[in-house]
Parts: structure tokens; C-alpha cells; sequence
């Protein structure tokens, strides 16, 4: 009867466990799912906009270049609206990145806003240059001045973005430990049965081994230690 009621109870048991790690693992998924979906959220469109942004930026450039080229002067009049209409794209794009969770208490918004306005500020003095007709100077100016800021800028942008990418490789690693710790946890509360019977095996196993011991061993007295054995004589 009491064999019956063991067998009984390490079955109930079994399913309980088999049950529990089911439902645990279930929710770790879930949440494991859910955190990847938040970094995703969070690095995808950041990553987007600084896409966008470094592709603005290369098209003002070009059009610089096309606008004070000798060869394309009859064209300026054409390019320099559209030079201006990209410059304040990357205006917004550039607010967008800065106001981006990812980047708060984080000195990547600022210098990216700063480097917005400090290069906006020169496309429109290379502008007005051009607009003035003094092309030769706003090819100068071009060189010696818009260039370099649109260098630092790609500069700033290219440090936002390695952030990013360190940002998401860190957190990907600590759900990568988190999902090893808690699945050798579920392994180990999966695995109660083998562990209870390996504690059992080794238990039964030290008792054959002190009675083993205590029968071929007399010379050491184990006899005269158990219990119901007589004293010897004096």
C-alpha cells in the first residue's frame, strides 16, 4: 500500500513539473518576444532616419558641387531650390533622430541638433552666395567651409550609429544570458525525477558499501558499534 501511494505521488508530481515548466517556458518566450520586439522598435527607425539623413546630406553636397561647376552655371537657378528643399528635409530628420528614445540623456542628440543648425546655417550663406551670382566664391566657400562641416557632420552621425549598433549587440548578449540561465533553471526543475533518483542511487549505494565494509572488516570493531550487540567481556 504505501509502495502504491510513493508511485502515486512521484506521478503526480512528474505532471505537475512536466506542467509548470510548459507554462514558465511559455511566458519566458513571451517575454523574451516582447523584449526583442522593444529593441526593434526602438533601433529599426533610429537606424532608418540615419540612413536618410547621410543620404540628404550627400545629395546637398553633390548639388554644391553641380551648382558652382563651371560647366553647369546655366543650371544653378534650377539646382538651388532643390538643394534648399533637401537642406530642410535633413532638418527634420535631424530633430526626429535627436527626439529619439534610443538617444535620450545621450550626448548624441545634442551634437546631432548642433550640427543641423551649424550646417543649415552654411547652405544658406553658400546660397545666398549663389544667389548673388558670386559663384566663384561660393565655390570657395563651398570647399574651404561647407565641406568640412558636412564631414563633421557625417562624423556625428557615424558615432550615433555605432551607438546604436552597441546598444542592440548589448542587449541582444544580456537576453542571449538571460535565456541560457533560466533555461538550464527549467532543466534542472524538468529533470527532478533523475536528479531524485540519482540522490537515492548514491544514497543506497554508501549504505551497501558501510555494510560491505562492516561484514569484511571485523578486525576494526564496526560489530561492536551497532546497536543490539552484546559488550564484550572485561
Amino acid at each position: 500500500m504505501f509502495t502504491r501511494r510513493v508511485r502515486f505521488w512521484l506521478v503526480v508530481g512528474l505532471l505537475v513539473s512536466n506542467l509548470a515548466v510548459g507554462i514558465l517556458s511559455l511566458f519566458f518566450l513571451r517575454s523574451v518576444n516582447q523584449r526583442y520586439a522593444v529593441l526593434f522598435e526602438r533601433s529599426i527607425p533610429v537606424v532608418n532616419n540615419l540612413r536618410t539623413l547621410t543620404r540628404e546630406l550627400g545629395a546637398v553636397q553633390r548639388l554644391a558641387r553641380r551648382i558652382v561647376d563651371p560647366d553647369n552655371e546655366p543650371n544653378w537657378k534650377e539646382l538651388s531650390p532643390l538643394m534648399d528643399d533637401i537642406s530642410t528635409k535633413t532638418r527634420v530628420h535631424a530633430l526626429d533622430i535627436s527626439n529619439a528614445e534610443l538617444f535620450k540623456e545621450t550626448p548624441h542628440a545634442d551634437a546631432i541638433v548642433a550640427m543641423s543648425r551649424e550646417y543649415d546655417a552654411k547652405v544658406d550663406a553658400f546660397l545666398l552666395l549663389v544667389h548673388a551670382g558670386k559663384l566663384s566664391e561660393a565655390n570657395h566657400y563651398n570647399i574651404d567651409t561647407l565641406r568640412p562641416a558636412y564631414d563633421n557632420y557625417q562624423l556625428k552621425l557615424d558615432a550615433a550609429a555605432d551607438y546604436v549598433e552597441n546598444q542592440g549587440n548589448n542587449l541582444r548578449d544580456r537576453y542571449t544570458q538571460e535565456s541560457r540561465f533560466f533555461g538550464g533553471l527549467l532543466l534542472a526543475f524538468a529533470g527532478w525525477p533523475v536528479i531524485a533518483a540519482g540522490i537515492a542511487v548514491l544514497v543506497l549505494g554508501l549504505l551497501i558499501i558501510t555494510l560491505l565494509v562492516t561484514i569484511f572488516t571485523p578486525e576494526f570493531g564496526w560489530n561492536k558499534r551497532l546497536p543490539g550487540n552484546p559488550k564484550p567481556n572485561a
